[in-house]
């Protein structure tokens, strides 16, 4: 069983079966295997799982099993080498889970869930994909002669190698269980039907449930909190009606716990306070509201689609008929000359709703037009009416799946433009401290003082045009060329 939740294995090993041959007893990725995945477990103190293809013979002894354990690995973990570069099999498995066949973001944090190791010296300027992150090594070189050797399990380069890869997998497999983690808190019973049925919706998509049932003491404050700051979102209850519930009372002392500035929390209330119901602008301004949303009274299906929504992409069903690549000749190793693998970008055009380009043909919709004739995703505010609950949840949602942002000032004010500015600067903490590729702002008509002279460095390209969208403007070049490298 995997140690995160919703993935079928920890670490999926991608290497060329030439580098686990041996004259007598296991190859030597065979053993590193098995190494490995005593040294994960000693970093986690649970167990693990770890997969590899340990067939050896012609691509055509391989199944279409290989594209889903790929799909559904945690980490891939690629053992480089003259016959990993040399292999399009392996090209296939590094640019196939950076590309599209994984599940959730490449990056956590500011760690890649592709770790490399070097078993032989290689011209690793042939790798396409990931060129830029590090790498261990796994040889030894005799500085004397230049001559570089293998190391053997046995050398102390080895082992100390080996703790230090398994420290940084156990980094990055700590902050993804938690990414897969969430707090249900007590539900009074008037609200036990929906805590139930979230509860099901969660574990069913792969989703790592806590409650108070899993805290030493949940009577104990430090103790309850140390449960909470497992999960990644703290689902809480509040029934205004069920001031004596023992439930009501156990959910009051979460909501205690998970009142940390780093915590995200959901509020899940139901009745009204004395016949007047706080509105949206009363409950953000209290303490913590910057990481605290309060749905009031949602539907079970608004609930569970909110949910799923602040979590990320819903996970997707990796048993799903995967695409598997061409396979080679029997006995043959060759590199492929096709493009590398390409993930959709996805862009923010942020506007307010007067410029809305749903709305109306203006400049806001040629601009639009012309990033998805580039070949970009592009994502818009709520073009309807909302709340402003619905809104923000909404405009969080986006700038947190989102590559990059292009900010359009047309007919709003200032106020509206330097409040859509500061946003941004929240958003690296919604973004669990993602930058964005490129965050652009596009000043357009009508012109006046105030646009013409506004200035700041808050963006990357302050890009003003006030007459006609001109295409060949170097900041607006700059601004997708920056875009683009986001793949």
């Amino acid at each position: 069983m995997a140690y995160v939740p919703g993935f079928a294995n920890d670490v999926f090993i991608s290497y060329s079966h030439i580098d686990d041959q041996a004259v007598s007893g296991p190859g030597w990725v065979s053993d590193f295997h098995r190494r490995l995945l005593i040294e994960i477990e000693e970093e986690l103190g649970l167990r693990a799982s770890i997969w590899r293809d340990p067939r050896i013979g012609p691509a055509t002894d391989f199944s279409r099993d290989l594209d889903r354990q790929l799909r559904g690995s945690a980490v891939l973990l690629a053992v480089l080498s003259p016959g990993y570069v040399n292999s399009s099999w392996c090209e296939w498995e590094l640019g196939g889970f950076a590309g599209a066949r994984r599940l959730g973001d490449l990056w956590i944090d500011t760690r890649c869930r592709v770790i490399k190791i070097v078993k032989r010296p290689a011209d690793l300027s042939r790798l396409r994909v990931l060129s830029e992150t590090g790498f261990a090594d796994f040889f030894e070189t005799d500085h004397a002669t230049g001559q570089t050797y293998e190391s053997s399990s046995e050398s102390d380069l080895f082992k100390r190698k080996l703790t230090e890869i398994s420290r940084e997998i156990g980094i990055v497999l700590r902050a993804m269980r938690k990414t897969r983690t969430v707090y249900l808190g007590a539900a009074p019973a008037a609200q036990r039907d929906q805590r139930d049925r979230l509860r099901l919706e969660l574990e069913t998509r792969g989703f790592r449930t806590l409650s108070s049932a899993d805290a030493a003491d949940p009577e104990q404050k430090e103790t309850l909190r140390s449960t909470v700051r497992e999960a990644s979102l703290s689902i809480l209850f509040h029934d205004r009606t069920a001031a004596n519930d023992p439930a009501e009372r156990l959910a009051a002392g979460e909501r205690a716990a998970a009142n940390d500035e780093h915590a995200r929390q959901i509020v899940v209330v139901r009745g009204q306070p004395e016949g007047a119901s706080l509105g949206w602008d009363e409950l953000s301004s209290q303490p913590g509201a910057s990481n605290v949303e309060w749905l009031i009274e949602p539907a079970v299906h608004v609930l569970c689609h909110t949910i799923l929504q602040t979590l990320g992409t819903p996970v997707e069903d990796i048993a799903q008929q995967p695409s598997v690549p061409p396979p080679e000749p029997a006995g043959a190793v060759t590199a492929t000359d096709g493009p590398p693998i390409r993930r959709l970008v996805r862009v923010y055009l942020i506007c307010d709703r007067n410029d809305h380009p749903l709305l109306q043909p203006n400049r806001a919709r040629h601009l639009r037009d012309h990033l998805l004739k580039l070949g970009f995703e592009v994502k818009l505010p709520l073009a309807e009416d909302a709340d402003a609950g619905e809104f923000s949840r909404d405009n969080r949602t986006k700038l947190r799946q989102c590559d990059g942002v292009l900010l359009y000032w047309g007919s709003a004010r200032q106020g509206w433009f330097d409040h859509r500015i500061g946003e941004l600067m929240q958003a690296r903490g919604w973004r669990h401290g993602r930058d964005f590729a490129v965050v652009g702002a596009y000043v357009a008509d009508p012109p006046n003082p105030v646009k013409q002279n506004y200035e700041t460095r808050e963006v990357d390209e302050l890009i003003k045009q006030f007459d006609i969208l001109d295409l060949t403007d170097a900041r607006l070049v700059r601004f997708v060329d920056r875009l683009g490298q986001a793949v």
